[in-house]
Formats: C-alpha cells, sequence, structure tokens
C-alpha cells in the first residue's frame, strides 16, 4: 500500500499532547496531508477513554512521550494490552534529551511503529505518518481485528 492507496477521508487520528500549541501544529499538518478525522487529547488520562470506548475506531495515535498525569508510554502500554486495538497504528513524538536512546528502546519493546523527535519539519512528518500507514501492524495483527466501529 502507498499513500496513493490510502484513503484520508475515513482514517481516524488521536493526536495527544499536553502542549495546545503542538497539538494543534500537529493537527493543523494533518489537514494539509488531507486528513479529514482528528480527535486530540491533551494527556493521557483524557486519551484513555477514547482508546477504550469500543465504539470508537481509531487507525492512528501520534501522542507526546512527556505529558503530566500518564506519558506516551504508559499509553502506548495500554493500547498493546488492549484486546481491541490489535493492530492501531502509534507514533511516538518527543524533544530531544539525554534519555532518547533509553526511550527508543523502551518504546520498541512495546512495539511503536514510528519515534519523531521534535522539532522536525512539517516532511519528516508527513513521511513517517503515511510510512506508519503504509507498514503491517507492528503486533502482527490484522486491521481488521482492530476495526470496532
Amino acid at each position: 500500500m502507498n499513500q496513493k492507496d490510502i484513503d484520508l477521508n475515513t482514517l481516524v487520528v488521536l493526536v495527544i499532547d499536553d502542549d495546545a500549541m503542538v497539538r494543534d501544529i500537529l493537527i493543523d499538518y494533518l489537514k494539509l496531508f488531507g486528513f479529514q478525522r482528528i480527535i486530540s487529547a491533551r494527556n493521557a488520562s483524557t486519551a484513555m477513554p477514547i482508546i477504550q470506548d469500543a465504539k470508537q475506531h481509531l487507525d492512528l495515535i501520534i501522542s507526546d512521550w512527556e505529558m503530566p498525569g500518564g506519558d506516551g508510554l504508559s499509553v502506548l502500554q495500554a493500547v498493546r494490552k488492549n484486546p481491541m486495538r490489535t493492530g492501531l497504528r502509534f507514533m511516538m513524538v518527543t524533544s530531544q534529551n539525554s534519555m532518547e536512546r533509553s526511550k527508543i528502546s523502551r518504546a520498541a519493546k512495546w512495539k511503536v511503529d514510528a519515534y519523531l523527535i521534535k522539532p522536525f519539519r512539517g516532511e519528516i512528518f508527513k513521511q513517517k505518518v503515511f510510512e506508519v500507514l503504509a507498514a503491517p501492524p507492528a503486533d502482527g495483527g490484522s486491521d481488521d481485528k482492530k476495526k470496532v466501529g
């Protein structure tokens, strides 16, 4: 599957970031790329009810790593442990600091699909998003298992 095969009108993206400006930038980029259905949450605790809602279809989560009240890794772990979310794509976004290697290996252990370090250019973000959507699910599950609503 390539970028042209992806129907951006039907895909649902959840953006989680405690920084409203960063959240808005991510959403603006996604809209610019052609995504129509974008949900946002300001932190892990506001995202979890959306993720746990069996009626809420999701195709991709883009989450900040460092947030008060639960980090992106805890969101990723919750997604990977949830049988309803088998095959859900997950992209982690974080700022540069000395703990990057440790973070990347911890996120990889939980089968993160992509890792993006801020600051980034829009073209890099776009490339990562479409790579993640075109790739097979990280957990080996099929897309059909995750389509819940």
